[in-house]
């Protein structure tokens, strides 16, 4: 629930207590820097994984995962998952499904990657995206991933990227840096609504939200 910014009401319309709006405030704000630490990770396994890009054919299906997650960590932001419990619910589901990613994206920024590592990871990240998709909800993904978004779900992942896939890599990786920006502001405007109904000063947080 998103407190308003004017009367401190949740939007069920029921008053809560200022310990417990204080209490949801320090936890949102350690989700917020979660995942932010989420997005940084991610962009710099993606620069390390396709530094080293040679053509392999798994390209496009890790592309597609790397997509789908960070639009449910964007979603985790937009949706207003302020609810503690379920808050923290997506926040570990989303860094689960992203261990098999981590450990593609690993493999194939080392000089020499063994495909067959890769691809054997890659067999189960599908039924992880789909569990975490469940968990967070779905919301309007930003228009930069509409078409690749429409293309991975009706299955035509390895056509979901219509450019060469070493060009899409930067698309991608931009996109990332984007959508690191927008979650992570979504969620701020969520930290300084509670501070003001709590009247505490703001937190300040426009140089952390530029990317890196």
């Amino acid at each position: 629930m998103v407190i308003s910014q004017s009367d401190g009401h949740t939007g069920g319309g029921t008053v809560e207590s200022p310990v417990v709006v204080r209490q949801r405030l320090v936890l949102l704000k350690q989700h917020h820097d979660e995942l932010d630490r989420f997005f940084q990770q991610l962009l710099t396994d993606v620069d390390a994984a396709y530094r080293n890009y040679k053509g392999a054919t798994i390209i496009a299906d890790v592309l597609a995962a790397v997509v789908m997650l960070t639009v449910d960590a964007y979603n985790i932001a937009v949706l207003h998952l302020t609810d503690v419990s379920r808050a923290a619910f997506a926040m570990q589901s989303l860094q689960f499904a992203y261990r098999p990613i981590k450990t593609i994206l690993d493999e194939m920024g080392k000089t020499n990657p063994d495909l067959g590592v890769a691809q054997r990871e890659m067999g189960g990240v599908a039924n992880l995206l789909m569990s975490v998709s469940n968990v967070v909800g779905n919301a309007l993904a930003p228009s930069y991933w509409a078409i690749v978004i429409a293309n991975i779900r009706s299955g035509h992942w390895r056509t979901a990227f219509t450019r060469d896939p070493a060009r899409e890599i930067i698309v991608i990786r931009n996109g990332i840096a984007r959508q690191r920006v927008e979650a992570l502001e979504a969620m701020e405007r969520q930290i300084n609504q509670m501070e003001t109904s709590l009247g505490l000063p703001l937190t300040f947080y426009v140089c952390r939200a530029v990317p890196r």
